[in-house]
């Protein structure tokens, strides 16, 4: 009998021990559950709080109450992220364990619609917020309409999913437990009917204590379960069930809010939700619903009207899916909606705003693979480039193919190097509009880098057409001569400079070629600048027909043209036949007949031209139009119409004329000249008149000639001052001859 009373008494104390160790791990796994369900329902009511003070932010004017509601964000963000890591790995010293399963995972961790990813997103776009000053944000940041539109109806979904699946983790946990408990009392039972007496009370004790442990537990799951009902209903989010084997339809409190009707009225099935439905939504909405009950596919969003009894006219954001059993077939459809008409409208005015905005705004998402789409384009996008926004949305290669091929690569690269950068993509490019034809466009873009490597563009492209045309002009005015359309004396400067640097570099010999119409004057005096003006722009046109597209004609002024042949050879000899090969193909072209105006005036006219070349040498660009300007004189000095090559020989007689019209001048002031009247004698003897004879008497320098300074006078206009001083000298002499005896018929000449 005692070593039955042994046995027995060892069995109910390892019974109770047993009982005792696993009643209190138990119900530590139970008071884990409930925090991680607080804790998760918890973090819906974070992130609408973060949306509501985001909003204060946005649109407050009170500068304290800003910075209060920036305090508020900044605590959220950092509760938020603290309760989100809490779940996801445990904290022992709170109690709360790490809880996990194969739902929770994909709810977690989907590379597309997953927990953490749209959390990281939602965070990112709050601390943006939370970074702005109150002069950059306003409801019309992106960070702000993130938070307010986007964010919210992805990010309150899933953290519904998760407390969702919390819930189920610890009711299947409690079923567990209660089965266990049932096979504890069946073993006390057994051994309380052999030891009935000696360990029934405490084993009652223990139970009690255990079951007190679950009614908390359950006490703190319902609290859990009304804070969350409490942040839906601020969210304007409901769910519902719909149980495929009992065909039970159950709705929250907060969809009967959202659909106006009354839970004491409304009798809830799936036949009339359905009523309420907008008619044209019905069909959608019908499919997705059986589509899901045939296992076809396992979520849903979507966007449909709700016509409430009121009258009223709402639309809902509904997110669904398929809650399967442990053999994969679908037992429930569960899904919340949210009400998101007044996001709607203000997404709508947004758009509305920007069809009043010269261009489009834009984003602009970039995979790994090199693979591109534009998520969202503004409506501007049809006019400024001849697209649809949904053209794009899932590939931005009809945009990219109208981009001008010599333009892509560039575009391509700078958003390369702003991927690779993170800073500021900026571009001007070309774009083939199908109506417009070509047309410039300018775009800004700021790049963020997504969690998964991709990058997202947000920015706003608009037309420059009109600015660049206005840039080719000013340009073109500044470079280019307004009659003829030639380079100008800046332009020739800049491309003459560039065919020396070019000819020393390379070794190959260039040309200077500058031409004057001879006896443009007349044709202008005569005629009028109308015809002369036609003239030169004929000119001009015979000049570009007579050379390559690679070399330069240019108009320095009035009948003075300029061109600049370049690439002609290495070898002295070749280069300087070629180069007056064009010279005398310009002057037979020149020569032809030119019938111009209306009038159809005829007229010929003749050119001399001065050729000077260039190779490896220091001479500037003012040195070789001289060059050419003193080897075109020569060609006129010769009888014009003809061409003549640049030599040492005639910049010697130049310069010898330069200095001969210098002593002139000089001369003239220091009274060098002198004025001889030679008599004229009649044959009887008598004097009838006089000979003037200009002399001039460098000092120090030997007597210079009439016949040599008298020419050079003429050419360098110092022939007026020196005709007033023999004008002047002349008559006073003939002053002073008049006291004496001269006959009445003297002239002086």
């Amino acid at each position: 009998m005692r070593f039955r009373y042994i046995v027995g008494l060892s069995a109910i104390a390892l019974l109770i021990t047993a009982s005792f160790i696993t009643m209190q791990r138990v119900v530590s796994e139970q008071r884990g559950f409930s925090s991680v369900v607080n804790l998760a329902g918890h973090q819906a009511g974070l992130a609408n709080r973060i949306a509501y003070f985001a909003s204060l932010m946005a649109t407050t004017a009170d500068e304290t109450e800003f910075n209060t509601a920036r305090g508020q964000v900044g605590r959220t963000i950092h509760k938020i992220r603290a309760a989100h890591k809490t779940l996801r790995k445990g904290d022992v010293e709170k109690g709360i364990p790490l809880v996990t399963n194969d739902n929770l995972l994909t709810i977690y961790d989907d590379p597309m619609v997953g927990l953490d990813l749209a959390l990281t997103r939602f965070l990112e776009r709050a601390e943006q917020v939370y970074h702005s000053d109150m002069e950059s944000l306003d409801t019309n940041s992106a960070a702000f309409l993130f938070l307010s539109t986007y964010g919210p109806h992805v990010l309150e979904p899933l953290l519904d999913a998760a407390v969702d699946e919390y819930a189920t983790i610890g009711r299947r946990a409690i079923l567990r437990i209660e089965r266990f408990e049932l096979i504890i009392w069946l073993a006390a039972m057994i051994t309380l009917l052999l030891e009935i007496g000696f360990i029934f009370r405490p084993l009652e004790r223990h139970v009690q204590k255990a079951l007190n442990s679950l009614e908390n537990s359950v006490e703190e799951l319902t609290d859990t379960r009304k804070r969350l009902l409490e942040a839906q209903k601020l969210a304007l989010v409901g769910d519902w069930e719909f149980d495929v084997t009992s065909k039970k339809l159950t709705w929250s409190d907060q969809v009967y809010d959202i659909c106006g009707v009354e839970p004491e009225v409304f009798s809830v099935s799936m036949e009339s939700s359905l009523q309420l439905v907008h008619p044209e939504d019905q069909v959608m909405l019908e499919k997705a619903l059986r589509e899901m009950l045939k296992n076809k596919i396992t979520t849903s969003n979507m966007e449909y009207r709700v016509n409430r009894p009121d009258g009223k006219e709402c639309l809902v954001y509904q997110h669904a899916m398929v809650v399967a059993d442990e053999d994969g077939q679908g037992r429930k459809l569960s899904g919340t909606i949210q009400d998101i008409t007044e996001r709607k409208a203000l997404s709508t005015r947004l758009e509305k705003l920007s069809q009043h905005i010269p261009g489009f705004i834009f984003q602009y998402h970039l995979d790994s693979e090199g693979n591109s789409w534009m998520p969202y384009t503004s409506i501007g996008i049809a006019d400024t480039c001849g697209l649809q926004p949904e053209e794009v949305e899932k590939d931005s290669g009809p945009l990219l193919d109208m981009i001008h091929k010599e333009d892509l690569d560039q575009v391509m690269d700078t958003i390369s190097e702003s991927r690779e950068k993170l800073e500021t993509w900026r571009g001007q490019f070309r774009l083939y509009h199908p109506k417009k034809g070509m047309i410039w466009l300018e775009g800004h873009a700021t790049p963020e880098q997504l969690i998964n490597g991709n990058t997202l563009w947000y920015g706003y492209i608009w037309d420059v057409t009109d600015r660049k045309q206005s840039e080719d002009r000013i340009r073109k005015l500044a470079l280019y001569d307004p009659l003829t359309g030639l380079a100008n004396r800046r332009l020739l400067k800049d491309r003459l400079s560039h065919a020396i640097a070019t000819s020393r570099r390379n070794q190959y010999y260039g040309a200077v070629l500058m031409l004057d119409l001879d006896n443009f004057k007349s044709l202008n005096d005569t005629k009028g600048h109308n015809v002369g003006d036609a003239l030169l722009i004929e000119v001009a046109k015979r000049l570009v027909s007579c050379v390559r597209e690679t070399d330069t004609v240019s108009r320095l002024g009035g009948d003075e043209f300029v061109v600049v042949l370049e690439w002609l050879g290495q070898d002295d000899k070749s280069s300087r036949k070629k180069a007056l090969e064009v010279a005398e193909k310009i002057r037979i072209a020149l020569g032809r007949a030119y019938v111009l105006e209306k009038e159809e005036h005829l007229h010929h006219t003749s050119a001399s031209i001065g050729v000077s070349l260039f190779k490896d040498n220091e001479k500037s660009e003012s040195e070789l139009l001289k060059h050419a300007d003193v080897a075109m004189y020569e060609a006129k000095d010769l009888g014009r119409n003809r061409v003549c090559l640049y030599s040492q020989v005639r910049q010697a007689v130049v310069n010898s004329r330069s200095a001969m019209a210098h002593d002139m001048k000089l001369g003239l002031d220091n009274d060098e000249f002198s004025l001889y009247l030679q008599p004229q004698v009649l044959s009887t003897g008598g004097l009838s008149g006089a000979e003037a004879l200009l002399r001039w008497f460098p000092e120090g320098k030997d007597p210079v000639s009439p016949g040599s300074f008298i020419p050079i006078a003429e050419n360098t206009g110092l022939i007026l001052p020196l005709g007033e001083w023999v004008m002047e000298k002349a008559c006073k002499y003939i002053i002073e001859l008049e006291s004496l005896e001269i006959p009445d018929d003297f002239s002086l000449s």
